[in-house]
């Protein structure tokens, strides 16, 4: 017998950042109150805080942002939306025929494929034949065979997507193309293309984005200072966070074992898909969080961590120029060299180790 399914956890995905020490400290932000704005879009909870700005001009980016998050969601990444651009192209009679595509879409896949080339073939851009049977796109969760596990297995690999250079694309008959892992970091990317060119000032002014798992950090909080933010505890509340982060503009992605579960026949599953053995990724690992230089790498590479593991991770990392954290199971924490400095514990049930 099998037991109920528990509903998913993050229905709207809960922020793995919590913004802490915001406090206007500087004279020249203390003139106004930070105004946030808080709506949903891309199936997650976006919140957008923007310091240093007045109401109506915070008010119409805030309107830009939820509507262009939408427009990116619904118009071109999503996989399960008719009216998405990908979901066209997925369900293409002859895929192996070279299609042309927006520059937008492409980009977003060639930009992901190029990642992913760096997984140990755990993770792909053709992951969609996997997470379709484990319903893991539409919330029908479900543990599927074997046989089904091993021909969606055969699907999922990126060495039949072929992308040139006229923005044109290609690939096997049954490949299901999936940007579900970093379309919330694409979502961080394009909420900071438009305050900046609005005329949004990252000398005067500060913002926080949040998109699901994901956040943008634009300028700064207080006058000339850094962000603080807090780490999502893995074994807590949505609002609870083991560690502070102290830095300055960056894009911050996590992606953890207790996102998305399911339980069936006493046996809870979470989403993170290894396609070398087509289930849940078996790890010692409940969180990877990654900062980098723009939202779609730190969404890619938060997966990619967690899936390969933190000695094959390290290099990855470093080779995007990025930083990663790394938190274990018995809440050991081990993190690269340039967040040493930075992070703070602020659980004593968790320890850092040094490497």
């Amino acid at each position: 017998m099998k037991k109920r399914k528990n509903a998913w956890k993050n229905r709207i995905p809960l922020l793995i950042f919590l913004v802490l020490c915001v406090a206007l400290t500087g004279c020249a932000r203390q003139a106004r109150t930070p105004v946030q704005k808080n709506g949903v879009a891309m199936g997650s909870v976006v919140s957008v805080k923007l310091y240093n700005t007045d109401a109506q001009t915070a008010d119409a980016l805030c309107t830009q942002i939820f509507a262009e998050l939408q427009r990116l969601d619904t118009q071109v990444l999503s996989k399960n939306t008719e009216t998405s651009e990908l979901w066209r192209l997925n369900q293409s009679a002859h895929p192996e025929i070279p299609q042309e595509i927006s520059a937008e879409l492409y980009t977003a896949l060639r930009r992901t494929r190029d990642i992913y080339a760096y997984s140990y073939r755990r993770a792909a851009l053709a992951s969609g034949a996997l997470t379709e049977i484990w319903g893991m796109d539409t919330e029908a969760f479900r543990v599927p065979s074997e046989a089904e596990i091993d021909a969606a297995k055969r699907l999922c690999t990126d060495d039949t997507v072929q992308l040139d250079t006229e923005n044109r694309v290609a690939f096997r008959e049954g490949q299901k193309l999936n940007l579900g892992s970093v379309g919330k970091g694409l979502g961080c990317d394009k909420a900071v293309e438009i305050l900046l060119q609005n005329g949004f000032s990252r000398e005067q002014s500060g913002a926080v984005i949040s998109v699901g798992g994901s956040l943008a950090l634009v300028g700064s909080a207080t006058a000339g200072g850094d962000f603080t933010v807090g780490v999502r505890d893995p074994f807590g509340a949505e609002n609870d966070y083991f560690a502070t982060l102290k830095t300055g503009e960056c894009f911050i992605s996590t992606s953890g074992s207790y996102e998305k579960t399911f339980t069936e026949n006493g046996k809870t599953y979470h989403h993170l898909l290894d396609l070398a053995s087509g289930y849940p990724a078996e790890t010692q690992l409940v969180s990877v969080t990654v900062r980098a230089k723009n939202g779609l790498v730190s969404d890619a590479l938060s997966t990619l961590c967690f899936l390969v593991g933190e000695e094959k991770a390290r290099p990855i990392v470093s080779q995007h120029s990025a930083d990663a954290l790394f938190v274990y199971a018995d809440k050991t924490v081990h993190m690269t060299d340039n967040l040493r400095e930075l992070v703070t514990i602020t659980d004593s049930s968790y320890h850092l180790e040094a490497l």
